[in-house]
């Protein structure tokens, strides 16, 4: 039997940035048709008209409210697509409906006091939460993780990150991608900020020591110019950098420099595509996986509200 998805929002993540033609996946609504074992009952939007439009492309109903949605419909999975700012409202409104799984939407909330009262209610509820923190669900990137956890690259050394659109909003997905890598952030140095996207939400500039050791520059690109997404760790003995927001991976291996000899330097040894553009299915698979068989969720809540904590740490130092 399939479980039955609702999707709450039905704006681009939700529904239109591709269609049931499309070779990418971007969309909820896409993976969980090309993932198989959901049905999509329907979209909830304030705006009917796009609830209307997304239910044409991808199937079943349109609702104006959560509350017509479970007047009429029974629901496994709800996926929750909406603005920043209503994360935190819709999460607590989901609290007490019959559901079983919540896939999110990042950040899931915005700030530590939202974090802390989620946490404290969720923890107690049987429904289980995965937030899209998209790159965790690359298996390119979860390959290299397993390296770092295994000691091959050496010790972390030191790290950039390049972001823009808002440190929650968008510098958040390199927060938690640093975290998922190396580990948890230590102490904390704001060097500047600009407010390219969100008055509420600024783009920051910081120094991060990591627990474990080394340091990572966390640097704002002012989105009004373009957009950039790029991580560059340096460990012991390998450099890897993701680019290209995440379909590019470059690996550096430490040898002889092919130009002076004595000299050891980080040498380019590979360059591959990673299934980014389909990160949106591997993350609906591991939540079919869990359902069906207890599988870990690659993002569960409490991960990526340690993300959003970490995140109001940087802003308010």
């Amino acid at each position: 039997m399939n479980y039955r998805v609702a999707i709450v929002g039905a704006g681009r993540i939700g529904a239109m940035l591709d269609a049931p033609q499309s070779p990418l996946i971007l969309t909820h609504a896409h993976g969980y048709k090309a993932c198989g074992g959901f049905d999509i009952v329907g979209f909830v939007d304030p705006d009917v008209d796009k609830a209307e439009a997304a239910s044409v492309r991808w199937g079943g109903s349109s609702f104006e409210s959560i509350g017509n949605l479970f007047a009429t419909q029974s629901v496994d999975v709800v996926s929750l697509c909406l603005p920043d700012e209503l994360h935190c409202a819709t999460l607590l409104a989901l609290a007490d409906k019959p559901i079983r799984f919540i896939f999110l939407e990042k950040p899931a909330v915005r700030t530590s006091a939202e974090a802390d009262e989620i946490d404290n209610i969720y923890r107690k509820l049987p429904v289980r939460v995965q937030v899209n923190y998209t790159r965790r669900f690359v298996p390119e990137i979860t390959k290299i993780r397993e390296a770092i956890r295994a000691g091959s690259y050496g010790k972390f050394v030191a790290g950039t990150g390049y972001y823009g659109k808002g440190l929650v909003h968008n510098g958040s997905h390199m927060v938690d991608l640093l975290r998922f890598l190396v580990g948890e952030v230590g102490t904390v140095e704001k060097i500047s900020e600009t407010r390219d996207f969100y008055d509420d939400d600024p783009s920051v500039s910081a120094l991060l020591t990591m627990q474990a050791g080394g340091d990572f520059y966390l640097r704002h690109i002012d989105s009004r110019k373009f957009h950039i997404f790029e991580l560059d760790l340096i460990f012991e003995n390998k450099r890897v950098r993701i680019c290209e927001l995440g379909t590019i991976i470059e690996e550096y291996s430490v040898g002889e420099n092919k130009f002076f000899e004595g000299y050891q330097t980080l040498n380019k040894s590979t360059e591959y595509d990673t299934e980014y553009p389909k990160a949106m299915y591997h993350a609906i698979a591991n939540i079919r996986n869990n359902l069906e068989r207890n599988e870990p969720l690659i993002c569960p809540l409490e991960e990526s509200l340690e993300t959003v904590k970490t995140c109001s740490r940087i802003m308010r130092n």
